[in-house]
């Protein structure tokens, strides 16, 4: 399919990479749909993903930070999981003017729910990759999302 492109997007690693991104996404989107997952996407996951075993949830902002997403994009995100039960508001035990985010039971039993249904869609989608081109790909991940954290360090 890419070898209809130009050599220039061929070879773009941002064009490339996002063009993945957004297959990957949607296969696993529709993997979720057909679970009854319509719900849960990839941004709320990795939220729920991040809450996992912090006992004290996190402040917002650090939440988002650690995630990469702006603040007015987690926003709705958070108000969603909230309105659908799968984390709470709470106040932070060292300040009770802050808030905290956590996951609840109900936010971690789906979050366990609905990786296990992406994993079984990637793993079908992956299946005939071989093994060394996906730990490239992940070696490749790592080093690119370094470099960023590199370059904003700077």
């Amino acid at each position: 399919m890419t070898d209809r492109l130009p050599k220039s997007l061929r070879e773009s690693p941002l064009f490339l990479t996002a063009r993945a991104s957004q297959a990957l996404t949607q296969h696993c989107r529709d993997a979720l749909a057909q679970a009854g997952f319509e719900d849960v996407g990839a941004p709320d996951l990795a939220v729920l993903g991040a809450l996992e075993g912090l006992d004290h949830g996190e402040n917002p902002s650090k939440l988002a930070k650690a995630l990469r997403y702006e603040k007015s994009s987690l926003t709705p995100i958070l108000v969603r999981l909230r309105e659908a039960g799968l984390v709470a508001q709470v106040k932070d035990p060292k300040d009770a003017r802050a808030l905290r985010i956590t996951i609840t039971k109900k936010g971690s039993k789906r979050r366990k729910e609905a990786e296990a249904v992406i994993e079984a869609a990637t793993e079908a989608l992956l299946r005939d990759v071989p093994k060394k081109v996906l730990r490239h790909h992940a070696e490749f991940c790592e080093a690119l999302l370094l470099a960023v954290e590199r370059g904003e360090k700077a």
